[in-house]
């Protein structure tokens, strides 16, 4: 390698910084001059927000400078969006503002307290994100919960709720055995099988232990010969057996 190439390499490298330097602050301080315009906007990571919902809401329109965007106030307007956790938005020059979102996963249907015939999808954090179209059958059901506004406007329910919640998806204990958990009575938290079998957890206070009785319990019964499991008494289960029809 020839001695004089690496100082070429440095002398380009320093020629090309100094052109996007001097074109940044001619974008920058000459707006009219439409090097770095804004002419796309590509979003990214989303599912139950459409694009156009995130573009219109970002409040950045095309042709505006990219250098000059705000992006930060672009993204507390995202944040306002129910269903988008987090975003990040990232200048692509010279002409391009690329959007990603993370979105709320749902993990309940929550039963409407002022409407109990409509059902509010509930995202991973607690918040509400939106009505569901109808009961789906791939979530909980979720009844008895009181609702929380929180200074950004958005619906949430308690971090007690929350966290019974994400504790019973963790020990798999989902729709798939219980349609619905109703928290009307915090002294008796009770949860309901899809053939409306009725499991006793008792209270809000104690209910992580409960649901550790109860996966340990299922290890051992087969939970539809059961009508109801209550699980109050410290560790003691008292089942039901569901009758026997006689044919």
């Amino acid at each position: 390698m020839n001695e004089g190439e690496p100082r070429s390499a440095v002398r380009w490298a320093a020629v090309i910084g100094g052109i996007l330097i001097a074109a940044a602050i001619i974008a920058l301080y000459t707006p009219w001059v439409r090097i770095f315009d804004l002419r796309k906007i590509v979003v990214k990571g989303n599912y139950y927000t459409s694009a156009a919902k995130i573009e219109d809401s970002c409040g950045i329109q095309n042709g505006v400078n990219l250098l000059r965007a705000p992006l930060k106030q672009a993204r507390t307007s995202l944040l306002r969006l129910p269903w988008i956790m987090g975003v990040t938005l990232r200048r692509v020059l010279p002409h391009t503002l690329e959007i990603t979102v993370r979105e709320r996963t749902p993990i309940a249907l929550v039963i409407d307290p002022t409407d109990l015939k409509r059902m509010m999808i509930l995202g991973e954090d607690g918040v509400i994100v939106g009505y569901a179209r109808d009961s789906s059958t791939q979530f909980i059901q979720v009844s008895g919960v009181s609702l929380e506004t929180g200074p950004s406007g958005k619906i949430s329910v308690s971090g007690d709720v929350l966290g019974t919640l994400v504790y019973l998806r963790q020990k798999k204990l989902g729709r798939d055995l219980f349609s619905r958990i109703d928290f009307s009575d915090s002294s008796a938290i009770s949860m309901y099988t899809v053939d409306e079998g009725k499991v006793v957890l008792g209270p809000l206070s104690d209910i992580k232990g409960r649901i550790g009785e109860l996966k340990a319990l299922l290890r051992t019964i087969d939970l539809g010969d059961y009508q109801t499991i209550d699980l109050r008494f410290g560790g003691e289960a008292r089942l039901v057996p569901r009758k026997v029809v006689n044919r």
